[in-house]
């Protein structure tokens, strides 16, 4: 099959290709996030004043159907390397950031697309730098564009991460009754002492409507004002922008969000995405003042049984990290992490430093796992 390939620079050229684009993306795992759709392209850059613009590679058969894209946002990047506690600046510069990992194709055309927009990127001799954040260590996409013309795979990350997923199931029970008895009965047990401990009214509420949305988005605004994550990213859960999104996600069935109340007050939120047959729990917060009642993982584990038994069949994706409550209800995870692909010259001559950091900070993390299991046992 003959693929031939363009780039969208500009929102009204995005704009009017939304409908053809979201057609594909909806495709059953056609997208790997609900950030590779056009909505959410579209937002990315509208709500952002840093000069940030679309570089959309799309690929057509010869009729002129569009069969995939690479959905990349051109930016100023600077790449830094935490090294002892200072962080190096390895390179500014231009760079091609990749929303989610790979193209976005349905599984018949996903190679030939692939292919087809790595040789227009790779073709393109201005082009230095694309930064994929959230990269499967075995992408053919990351690995074809590797390949080409003088780029090469840099690892970023100085260790791997873990993607973590829940296989499609029939049910919640089902998947319940896949789980061995004492996980199972923990998970269950642990929703009746939660909410015995937190008292009143508490329960969890299900927001997936575009009138709910200037709610739910006030709702989490203040429940994440009260996470310990907030000082490290500060988000502005109820910005013109990102509530007008999520009114059209909604509006589409692609959100569906959790939030535990109690006489009004949010404890805790569940916030995830539909998209190609997967849900996607993209961020969980809890008030730190019942963080001892465990609300949080209690109601991500009520979340994903509800949309479950709504949508038998949808995988269940937790993203990358090394949360407890993932590694307990994931039922399989696979490596991921953080990729650049660099064009080689003088430029990017930085990039070298991560190889030799990633060596040193492993061989110090062997030495401490060496040491820690040859010592002595706590009295």
């Amino acid at each position: 099959m003959n693929v031939l390939c363009s780039t969208l620079h500009s929102l009204d050229e995005l704009r009017a290709m939304r409908d053809d684009m979201a057609a594909v993306a909806e495709q059953a795992e056609a997208a790997s996030s609900i950030v590779q759709h056009p909505d959410w392209l579209d937002y990315e850059v509208s709500s952002r004043d840093d000069g940030t613009t679309p570089y959309v590679v799309m690929a057509h058969d010869e009729k002129g159907r569009l069969l995939g894209y690479a959905p990349l946002l051109a930016a100023e990047h600077t790449a830094r390397l935490d090294l002892a506690g200072r962080r190096l600046r390895v390179y500014r510069g231009t760079a091609l950031r990749l929303l989610g990992s790979g193209v976005v194709a349905a599984a018949a055309h996903r190679k030939a697309v692939g292919t087809a927009i790595a040789r227009q990127l790779t073709g393109e001799p201005a082009l230095r730098v694309i930064r994929i954040q959230e990269a499967r260590l075995d992408d053919p996409f990351a690995a074809e564009l590797a390949k080409g013309r003088g780029f090469r795979a840099v690892s970023a990350h100085l260790r791997e991460q873990t993607h973590w997923t829940i296989d499609p199931q029939p049910s919640s029970d089902a998947w319940l009754a896949s789980l061995d008895k004492k996980k199972r009965t923990d998970l269950v047990q642990r929703v009746g002492r939660a909410y015995r401990k937190l008292g009143g009214d508490a329960a969890l509420h299900v927001f997936d409507t575009p009138e709910a949305m200037p709610a739910y988005c006030r709702l989490i605004n203040e429940a994440y004002a009260r996470t310990w994550h907030h000082d490290d990213l500060p988000i502005d859960w109820e910005a013109p922008a990102r509530v007008a999104l999520f009114q059209r996600l909604a509006a589409s069935g692609q959100l569906i969000g959790h939030v535990v109340l109690r006489e009004g007050r949010p404890l805790a939120y569940v916030h995830g995405y539909r998209i190609g047959g997967t849900y996607l729990v993209e961020d969980l917060g809890y008030d730190e003042a019942v963080a001892k009642a465990g609300i949080g993982s209690v109601a991500v584990f009520q979340a994903i049984r509800g949309v479950m038994d709504r949508f038998p069949g949808e995988r269940i994706s937790f993203g990358y990290g090394d949360n407890q409550y993932k590694r307990v209800l994931a039922s399989r995870g696979e490596p991921c992490g953080s990729l650049y692909i660099v064009r080689s010259g003088t430029a990017t001559a930085g990039f070298h430093m991560y190889a030799p950091a990633r060596w040193l900070y492993r061989g110090l993390h062997r030495m401490r796992a060496v040491s820690r299991a040859g010592a002595p046992a706590a009295r």
